[in-house]
């Protein structure tokens, strides 16, 4: 009597493993990268050293996530880190400067208000087209912020919200909390899916025609830690209302009951921009029509719900995926990659090499901020 084995399927997530001559290449180029960024003409033992140390560290989570497949699980310490790092030396630059995380009157009047990313679509539009600058900031603070997020954007498409995005990492900390969600929301409403497009277009409209950064002054629920406003009036405690009870339900309790970006993927007004230019990206996600098994898991890991659900079909990845790599790791059968535009060219190494440099060479940045204010006690080395 014969006897039979069945070979157990490979794990979820180790179907990326890239050859070693592979991966010490991208290994080195992202070391590379981050050394030559972050420690040309250094002059002190701070930047020498932290570039040292970063690029080393950079290189060793390209390698790790080659070496075992698994893409989220390092890019979600990596990019929390980052967030977090940001986070600290964001409030140290306005104690430093302003005496104050607050965000007051006299800060306000002086134009000299931090602008993000998330202001751009908002902001840019009613400058071109009427030449007035509606957030209190300065043009050139715009320009530098718009260039910083058009070149990440062009490189890395929507991978700029899990990879690059200073902001993204406090739904996404809270998303990654739960084992298991409480609430099950694997899929939303196309309306729902919409209402960010149509959000993003209503603000512009408000910034072309009333001259005024609606969604910063009244919206946003990232204000819940930065640019809190200083609380003096009735309109003030309003104001503080809104972004708490935002920021609770989007950043923090939402996410964690779901395991789902609930901000990045429903709210952010700069998501539709991120998905349209980032059409631009050279890199894809893709699902092979071949090895896909139509199990549903990738559509279940989704965060954003931005993968497409076929009835009977492959399920595919939408505009908005942002190339977490969760998807990936979910897929039992290895069916889904990072791919060259246009092609069915695997591009894991190079995307990811990319990737985790640029979103190390943001957390050197912010890591050197937090080491000399708390060797000077200044911003200065």
């Amino acid at each position: 009597m014969e006897s039979s084995s069945v070979t157990p399927a490979p794990a979820a997530g180790s179907h990326g493993r890239t050859p070693p001559a592979t991966r010490i290449a991208a290994a080195a180029l992202t070391g590379i990268l981050i050394l030559l960024l972050t420690v040309h003409g250094a002059a002190s033992p701070v930047t020498l050293g932290t570039g040292i140390a970063f690029s080393l560290l950079g290189a060793f989570v390209t390698y790790a996530i080659l070496a075992t497949g698994t893409v989220n699980r390092f890019r979600l310490v990596l990019f929390i880190t980052m967030g977090l790092a940001f986070t600290v030396a964001f409030s140290i630059e306005h104690t430093v400067h302003r005496g104050s995380i607050l965000l007051t009157s006299g800060i306000i009047s002086n134009a000299s208000t931090p602008i993000c990313p998330i202001a751009i679509p908002f902001t840019a539009v009613p400058l071109a087209v009427t030449g007035k600058m509606i957030f209190p900031s300065t043009v050139a603070a715009l320009a530098a912020i718009f260039f910083l997020w058009f070149a990440m954007v062009l490189i890395f498409g929507r991978g700029w919200c899990s990879w690059i995005c200073f902001f993204g990492w406090m739904d996404q900390f809270f998303a990654s909390l739960a084992k298991k969600p409480l609430i099950r929301l694997d899929t939303v409403p196309k309306w729902a899916k919409l209402f960010p497009y149509a959000l993003m277009l209503f603000l512009i409209l408000v910034g072309v025609v009333a001259l005024f950064p609606l969604y910063c002054a009244w919206l946003c629920p990232l204000r819940i830690l930065y640019d809190p406003p200083q609380v003096v009036t009735t309109a003030a405690w309003i104001l503080a209302l809104v972004f708490v009870i935002g920021g609770f339900v989007f950043l923090v309790a939402g996410p964690y009951l779901t395991k789902k970006r609930l901000y990045c993927s429903l709210i952010c007004p700069l998501m539709p921009a991120n998905a349209i230019v980032g059409q631009l990206s050279p890199f894809r996600v893709k699902i092979d029509p071949e090895k896909c098994i139509r199990c549903g898991a990738c559509v279940r890991a989704c965060e954003i719900y931005a993968i497409a659900q076929k009835e009977g079909g492959v399920p595919e990845p939408t505009i908005e995926c942002m190339k977490c790599g969760r998807c990936m790791d979910a897929c039992p059968k290895g069916a889904i990659d990072y791919y060259l535009a246009g092609t069915m060219a695997a591009a894991r190494p190079w995307f990811v090499a990319l990737a985790v440099a640029f979103c190390t060479l943001l957390l050197v940045g912010f890591v050197r901020t937090i080491i000399i204010f708390a060797l000077t006690g200044t911003l200065g080395e």
